[in-house]
């Protein structure tokens, strides 16, 4: 197999390759024959096809369709281009580019011509050759068709110099071994069983901080594999997402549990708080023997959990409920794997470098061959930790994210108040025909913030994230093609006291995660997990999946006088917990600050000053809330920090209100994410097409919207109180998902009650 360059007659071929004379495209290249490229189990067949120019790259402005040559971006977002070499005056490179047909045969499997033992593609490949800017065209060109290399060939990577690259493009099944947070599982497993009980059982999951479960992705989509050598010392090679004309990307996921697994022992252990041998019962399960007083409470503890119904105290019995309850676990894990890296996948760009590794010379033999197939996982179980410099992650200028599973934060360091995030677009193109041509479209929308006061702790956080993407590619994208989910948290960081675990569970009971019967039990056992002032994390999630927000939008608008006052009654709630008895809890926020907030939204807060608020507060808790009435009347009079006055103030500091409305930022901020939510279920109906930047789209308007909602923690806990009202009117059900999780020293606990 050999290449051959084709320059046509010009006058620049004795002018240095920095000379501004030439043109980018020089001439073509072709590679001729055909060459068999062993894999494990079978061959490869290369046959060369079509042209391709020949390139030149001289000048910081010279565009790149492979992106491996260009000019760093300004910001490393994940979402720009981030080239390896860029021409700076005294280097230059030459692109030789090719088109091969690919075609497997033998027993092998073969995961980067996509099918097992059989079918052939196109594969598109180049070498690039780096040369310095004062070397003639002519004998450049010369030197490098002598030697002209394919990146299959262990050889031909082995013999890339400094500043010289290999690549690959074609469709590929990238497998990759992945290590998944305890966190990040622990709260789709919850969630995941309390739907299962259907509340029938406060689930509360406990594991050292720490843990971690592994599992494995599967990503078969559009790749360009890029060998290369930066500087004279270790092989780079990077896998890079690229253009396709094929289908969408298809993402698995799978896990396998052992006996190991902190897992199975914390879901038999959560179930009974006094049971204390969860892992002499996982251990003697997967042993296959269990002594009869084991038997039955495994029986019992797996009756709870509803698998295997009837559980009789019998090995054969309690083992088949077990590996049911296996099998459950290992579904969600996977599930949420799955649900994870689709999320965040779908907002990376053609070009965006999913997983950079830096190769040492005498281990690029042993590696080569998993590269070139797509066997990442391999390389995963015998490589150095010092090997990887990327791994499916994004970049900003504040910090580095690795990539996270399910809805979430955008970035590890969370923005300040001032410092509010813009909505960005990322758009996917299926063919190098941008404005005709198949797209699709990921908003980012996340905002989040942090505060630091005694109403919150040392330190608190609170955030939302929408997600708005279309899983496939369309030639004019609608509001009905894309896929809404929504997320919101509040987090809190401090030393352990009764007081921040009070705060934390009552909040849970604003959000709809912890029964309010259940909060003083669940106070007490937090409190005792840790000697007072170890390192206390507490956190509150929100998931809304997409099937579950279609039919909210459905909803929505459709009794405006029962939303308007479940509204009153989660401003009620959300109202800050304080010593005053008549905040203590949420049953008594709501009985006696909802007709005050009905009253406000009723009147659209016209007319609402401070005088009035105080006034109206004072009254009514003077003559509605019996004993305490007249200590807090006294108490809301004074304006207080906390009081409803206060409240008003804080949560209308943000983008000002006018005219009549002094202090009707809350309602304005709620009436028009309604208005915004409603215009949005009517263009998913209409199907309207969504322009790339349009800022008057139904999709980001309600963006927008929700950018004004987070400003202030205290309108974030009313919306998603006002949002766990509706949904158990409208019986949503389990498509929402509300967790409490607290990490209290090196334990964590998540909590739930479906």
């Amino acid at each position: 197999m050999s290449w051959s360059i084709h320059i046509p007659a010009v006058n620049t071929l004795k002018l240095a390759l920095g000379h501004a004379a030439h043109e980018q495209a020089l001439g073509h290249a072709e590679l001729n024959g055909n060459k068999a490229i062993p894999i494990q189990g079978g061959q490869v067949s290369l046959t060369g096809t079509l042209k391709v120019p020949v390139e030149l790259f001289n000048d910081r402005n010279d565009k790149d369709a492979y992106g491996i040559i260009g000019v760093p971006p300004k910001q490393l977002d994940g979402a720009s281009v981030e080239p390896l070499f860029s021409p700076d005056g005294t280097a230059c490179w030459l692109k030789y580019a090719a088109e091969l047909s690919a075609e497997a045969n033998g027993q092998g499997n073969f995961p980067f011509v996509e099918l097992s033992g059989g079918g052939s593609l196109q594969v598109k490949v180049a070498d690039y050759r780096h040369h310095a800017a004062t070397q003639i065209l002519e004998a450049a060109l010369g030197s490098d068709a002598k030697s002209l290399r394919l990146p299959f060939v262990l050889g031909d990577v082995q013999a890339l110099q400094p500043g010289d690259a290999l690549s690959f493009q074609t469709r590929v099944a990238l497998k990759a071994g992945v290590k998944v947070s305890w966190s990040a599982i622990s709260t789709s497993l919850v969630g995941a069983l309390a739907k299962r009980l259907a509340g029938q059982l406060v689930f509360e999951l406990k594991a050292e901080v720490g843990a971690s479960i592994g599992g494995t992705v599967s990503l078969q989509d559009e790749f360009r594999i890029v060998f290369s050598r930066p500087k004279d010392g270790p092989f780079r090679v990077s896998v890079r997402k690229a253009t396709s004309d094929s289908a969408a990307a298809q993402i698995s996921a799978g896990v396998s549990l052992g006996y190991s697994s902190p897992l199975l022992a914390s879901i038999l252990g959560a179930v009974d708080a006094k049971v204390q041998d969860a892992l002499k019962i996982v251990d003697g399960l997967e042993q296959g023997s269990l002594t009869p007083a084991l038997l039955q409470v495994a029986a019992a503890l797996l009756k709870q959990l509803g698998f295997h119904k009837p559980v009789e105290a019998t090995l054969a019995s309690v083992t088949a409920a077990y590996e049911e309850l296996k099998d459950f676990v290992e579904s969600v894990v996977s599930g949420t794997l799955k649900a994870g890296f689709e999320y965040e996948y779908a907002r990376s760009t053609e070009d965006a470098t999913l997983l950079e590794l830096e190769v040492p010379v005498e281990e690029l033999a042993g590696a080569h061959g998993a590269f070139v197939s797509g066997d990442l996982a391999s390389i995963q179980h015998r490589v150095n930790d010092a090997w990887l410099r990327r791994y499916f992650h994004m970049k900003s200028v504040e910090s580095q994210r690795v990539w996270g599973l399910g809805l979430g934060w955008r970035d590890v360091n969370f923005a300040s108040q001032e410092d509010r995030r813009k909505l960005k677009a990322v758009v996917q193109h299926a063919s190098r025909d941008h404005r005709q041509g198949p797209r699709r479209y990921a908003f980012l929308g996340a905002r989040s913030y942090t505060s630091s006061g005694v109403l919150y702790g040392k330190t608190s956080r609170w955030g939302l994230d929408f997600s708005a993407q279309m899983p496939r590619f369309s030639l004019t994208p609608s509001a009905d093609e894309f896929e809404y989910s929504f997320f919101a948290q509040s987090q809190v960081e401090d030393g352990l006291s009764k007081e921040l675990i009070q705060r934390a569970v009552d909040a849970a009971t604003v959000w709809g995660a912890v029964r309010p019967e259940d909060a003083p039990a669940l106070v007490d056992r937090l409190f005792r997990a840790a000697p007072a002032g170890t390192k206390t994390e507490t956190r509150l999630d929100l998931r809304v999946d997409n099937p579950s927000f279609r039919r909210l939008l459905a909803k929505l608008g459709s009794e405006p006088a029962f939303e308007r006052n479940a509204f009153a009654r989660a401003l009620a709630r959300a109202m800050p917990r304080a010593s005053q008895p008549v905040r203590t809890s949420l049953q008594r926020r709501e009985e006696l600050y909802t007709p005050l907030w009905d009253a406000y939204l009723k009147d659209g807060a016209k007319d609402w000053t401070l005088d009035r608020a105080k006034a109206s507060v004072a009254w009514h808790l003077k003559n509605h809330a019996g004993p305490d009435g007249f200590v807090a009347s006294h108490w809301e009079q004074s304006g207080g920090t906390g009081t409803f006055s206060d409240v008003l103030v804080q949560s209308s500091r943000y983008a000002g209100d006018i005219g009549s409305q002094p202090y009707g930022k809350v309602y304005v901020f709620w009436r028009d994410l309604l208005d915004k939510l409603i215009a949005l279920n009517k263009a998913i109906h209409s199907e309207a097409v969504i322009a790339e930047n349009d800022a008057t789209s139904a999709v980001q308007q309600v963006f927008t919207s929700l950018d004004d909602l987070a400003c202030d923690d205290f309108r974030v806990t009313a919306f998603v109180a006002w949002m766990d009202q509706l949904a158990i009117r409208w019986k949503l059900g389990s498509g929402i998902q509300r967790l409490l999780q607290v990490r209290v020293g090196a334990q964590e606990f998540v909590i739930s009650h479906g």
